[in-house]
């Protein structure tokens, strides 16, 4: 297998990273995963997914960084020049041999990306989403709308497709917080790269791909479709739960049965995997609400 799969993963989502490498694992069984760990929202085990499903680790100097911040060194780190790199999010679930698929036309592509055609980039939506379309020409002239937008949680990426210096107006790899311009650029790499590939691509400095539309959400007619029971008929994707409620407690979640399928599948292989569950959904809780409740002191004090 050409290509690596790498997941970033902090404390917060620890639980879904079990569920998404299960799933890989459940078609590329000998496929090699990497986590890189951000640790801004404390620190977490991650020995058992590792030791169990056979995944190692990216680590760099820093640990703690923050939204996406960890992918923007993974993405300009020399040790991955060249290489291809599946870079995903945690909160997401591999439905069939996607991989199989992409690389067909690995050759034709220093980045894959899953598209979102809109007539009218204009839109009060894409503000929220990925940026301010009249304010991002106003500030470069050299940015013309490609007709598409993309979710930058999944993006199959060539190592060195950039550099720390195509990224350093907008992104500080030596200071915390590391993004910089957040008023032009407000969803960080996604409106990083919204904004930044296609002047790229138009120079001649970047090849992008986007041929084959492999990421649903999780709220989508098609995800509601799916049948568990026949998973290996589906098409070929990545449903991404970006956006939509995400709580270890599946059944509340849309396309729970799907989750449910692969977390089955991951503590299938944990010695009193059922008891593990038990004791970390409500530790997850515990976790989050001493977290509102600092929150809400923090403000309270200020």
């Amino acid at each position: 297998m050409q290509v690596i799969v790498v997941i970033a993963v902090n404390k917060l989502d620890v639980w879904f990273c079990r569920i998404c490498v299960a799933s890989i694992r459940f078609y590329y069984p000998d496929i090699e995963i990497y986590l890189i760990k951000d640790e801004l929202n404390g620190r977490f085990s991650t020995k058992e997914i590792e030791k169990k499903w056979n995944v190692g680790l990216i680590t760099f100097e820093k640990q703690k960084f923050g939204w996406s911040a960890a992918k923007m060194f993974l993405y300009t780190d020399s040790r991955f020049y060249g290489k291809y790199m599946f870079v995903l999010d945690a909160d997401i679930v591999m439905i069939g041999e996607l991989l199989d698929y992409l690389m067909v036309n690995l050759d034709e592509g220093d980045v894959f990306i899953s598209v979102e055609r809109e007539v009218n980039p204009y839109a009060d939506w894409v503000e929220n989403v990925y940026f301010n379309v009249e304010k991002i020409q106003e500030n470069n002239s050299d940015y013309s709308y490609p007709g598409y937008f993309f979710n930058a949680g999944q993006l199959l990426v060539k190592g060195g497709f950039i550099t720390r210096q195509d990224v350093q107006e907008n992104f500080d790899f030596n200071n915390y917080p590391f993004w910089k311009n957040l008023s032009l650029l407000p969803l960080v790499d996604q409106s990083l790269f919204n904004y930044l590939f296609p002047i790229m691509e138009k120079q001649g400095r970047l090849r992008i791909n986007s041929t084959y539309k492999y990421m649903l959400w999780s709220r989508s007619d098609e995800v509601e479709q799916i049948n568990i029971n026949k998973i290996d008929s589906i098409m070929p994707c990545l449903i991404h739960w970006a956006g939509d409620l995400r709580s270890p407690f599946l059944s509340r979640m849309n396309g729970s049965e799907i989750l449910i399928f692969f977390e089955n599948s991951y503590y299938s292989k944990i010695k009193f995997g059922s008891l593990f569950r038990f004791l970390r959904r409500y530790e997850f809780v515990i976790y989050t609400l001493k977290k509102r409740i600092a929150s809400k002191l923090k403000s309270y004090l200020k």
